[in-house]
Parts: C-alpha cells; sequence; structure tokens
C-alpha cells in the first residue's frame, strides 16, 4: 500500500493507518531533523536532546497537516508535499530557540549593532554593510536574528498571526504610542492595495510575510508551493512589490503618510 493510499485511510479516520504511516515517515522526520540542524552550525555532532525535540517538532506538524486533510494528490508525492512543512516547523524552532543563544559574544554585538542601525537609524542591508566592512549578504543575516528588540508583530491585529509587511513602510520599529497608531493605520490602508493584486501576488507577498490571513512560510517552502526556484521566488517578490507600489501613489495610504509627515513637521517647528 503506497502512503497516498495510507494517507486516505487516515482521513476516513483509520488509526491503525496513521500508525503505520507514522512508522513509514518516522526516517523522513529524522533525515529532516539532522538536514536542518546542521544549517544551524551543527556539523560535527547534533546533541541528543536536540535531535529529539526537533523530531517531536516534525512529529506535531505531520500530524497537523494529516489532520487538516488538505493534501491533494495532483500536488505530488506525499513526502514531496509533506518535506517543506516539516523542515519550516523544524527551522523556526531553531531559529525561536537558538538563533542568538548560540552565538558568541563578538558576534552578539554585531548583531546588535546591526539590527540598531536597520530598526532605528533606518539603514538598508547594503548601507549597514558599508558601515560595518561586511558583505551585504552578512548584514542580512546579522538582521535576521530573532532578537528581542522590539517586534513589528506588536502592531499586527489581535486576531492575525505573522510579521506586517514591515518592509512596505519606512517607519520601522518606532517605539512610541504615536508610531504604533500609525503605523496600525498603514497596515489597515495597505490591505485594500493588497486584496487588488493578483492571486499569484498576493500569495507571494502574503506568504513572505504571514499576513492578511496568509500563512507564513519559509522561501523553500514558498517555491514548492508555487512551483518556483530560489531565485524565481526572490523575483516573483520583487515583482509583486513593484506591482503593489505601483498602486500606491494617490492612495488613501499615500496621503495619510503625508499627512502624518506634514504635521509632524510643523509640530516640529
Amino acid at each position: 500500500m503506497t502512503n497516498e493510499e495510507l494517507y486516505r485511510q487516515v482521513c476516513a479516520g483509520d488509526m491503525d493507518a496513521f500508525h503505520t504511516l507514522y512508522g513509514r515517515l518516522e526516517n523522513l522526520i529524522r533525515a529532516i531533523a539532522r538536514d536542518t540542524a546542521r544549517q544551524f552550525g551543527y556539523t560535527d555532532s547534533i546533541p541528543a536532546v536536540l535531535l529529539e525535540d526537533l523530531q517531536a517538532e516534525g512529529t506535531l506538524e505531520l500530524c497537523e497537516r494529516l489532520r487538516s486533510g488538505s493534501y491533494d494528490e495532483e500536488q505530488g508525492k506525499l513526502t514531496t508535499w509533506l518535506y517543506p512543512f516539516l523542515r519550516g516547523r523544524m527551522y523556526r524552532f531553531l531559529e525561536t530557540n537558538l538563533g542568538v543563544m548560540a552565538l558568541n559574544k563578538g558576534e552578539m554585538e554585531k548583531v546588535r549593532q546591526a539590527q540598531r542601525l536597520y530598526h532605528t537609524a533606518d539603514r538598508s542591508a547594503a548601507e549597514i554593510a558599508t558601515e560595518m566592512e561586511i558583505s551585504e549578504t552578512e548584514a542580512a543575516r546579522l538582521i535576521g536574528y530573532n532578537t528581542h528588540f522590539l517586534s513589528v508583530s506588536d502592531l499586527q491585529r489581535e486576531n492575525e498571526g505573522g510579521d506586517p509587511l514591515e518592509r512596505l513602510l519606512s517607519y520601522r520599529q518606532g517605539v512610541s504610542a504615536e508610531q504604533i497608531v500609525y503605523r496600525k493605520v498603514c497596515l489597515e490602508l495597505l490591505e485594500p492595495l493588497f486584496r487588488s493584486l493578483s492571486a499569484k501576488d498576493r500569495s507571494i507577498l502574503g506568504h513572505t510575510f504571514g499576513v492578511y490571513g496568509y500563512e507564513k512560510l519559509s522561501a523553500d517552502e514558498l517555491g514548492l508551493r508555487e512551483m518556483l526556484s530560489p531565485d524565481g521566488v526572490t523575483k516573483a517578490r520583487k515583482a509583486a512589490l513593484k506591482h503593489l507600489w505601483q498602486r500606491y501613489s494617490g492612495s488613501n495610504l499615500h496621503r495619510w503618510r503625508e499627512v502624518f509627515r506634514l504635521v509632524n513637521r510643523a509640530v516640529r517647528g
């Protein structure tokens, strides 16, 4: 019996089929756990506790995906469909629970400097790279570390997970109540522009940033979902952002930001 046939039985409530399918997929979960850990620097040996945690995360994701019943055999083999979800769950676990903790003091100082320049000085990755005398790729890596710096997640709606489309707004990481209100309004006014995009553009941006009802996906997950190469995902994101910005001029969001800027300028004298 194939994995796909077992999946259909699981969806019909057959617990024996579930246990059989899980037994077949244990090695896949273990292999993904090892590969994900290696990407976080565990090239020689992986702590047993960490490997167990990753496998547990993978198992939870497997159960959730099987329970959802959202697999379509036209999407390919069951294992191919499951892979990005399992890997994404483990990657997010490592990103949340290791990330900064695995850094030495010198590296941590670099992370803080890069994120301070990005979040409070509003510098681009290229500008940070120049100032810190590192590559742009390295600057992007430092900026991307999951730290406890004030997050734009504080600005999203109560019933919405993921990170807002922070890259579309020039005011990032403001800590004042005024800035929080400003950016909440920006996100509300951005939504109609987002909804006017094509289905593909909405999927690309929605899954990239995890907003407006879309599940946040890694680049690998998004590539498999949209049948795009890594380079194709990057190009699709740029194209979608371009289409969004074409709708920005003259919009309510544009007018709101201009009024806010003028009022602030007048207040400062």
